[in-house]
């Protein structure tokens, strides 16, 4: 029984340090945006692994799976690279969608 507890204490998640390196992460993209200048020599790469980072860290936390985490963030900031160079439209984020979702009922299966 002792053994038992044990291991769910262990299994078990802490989610404070998860919720502010999430916070920080934002306040840190937050600060990106209004400080930085965008023409600044790689503050556009920086801004999309800030993105990545926050979104991976928030859809984590939200969803209670890193592998949900992962596929939701890798989806919108692929959309926001296209946005970004010119390309993101409706139909593009449709695809990236039905993409992920692909991916998530597939490794769901396993």
């Amino acid at each position: 029984m002792k053994e038992r507890r044990k291991q769910q204490i262990l299994k078990r998640r802490n989610f404070l340090p998860t919720l502010l390196v999430t916070i920080i992460l934002w306040l840190l993209l937050g600060g990106l945006i209004y400080f930085i200048d965008p023409g600044t020599f790689g503050a556009v790469p920086l801004f999309f692994v800030l993105f990545f980072t926050a979104l991976l860290f928030t859809f984590s936390f939200l969803f209670g799976s890193t592998r949900r985490g992962l596929i939701t963030s890798l989806s919108l900031s692929l959309f926001s690279i296209l946005a970004y160079l010119g390309v993101g439209n409706i139909i593009n984020l449709l695809l990236i969608l039905a993409i992920a979702i692909s991916i998530e009922l597939y490794l769901a299966q396993k």
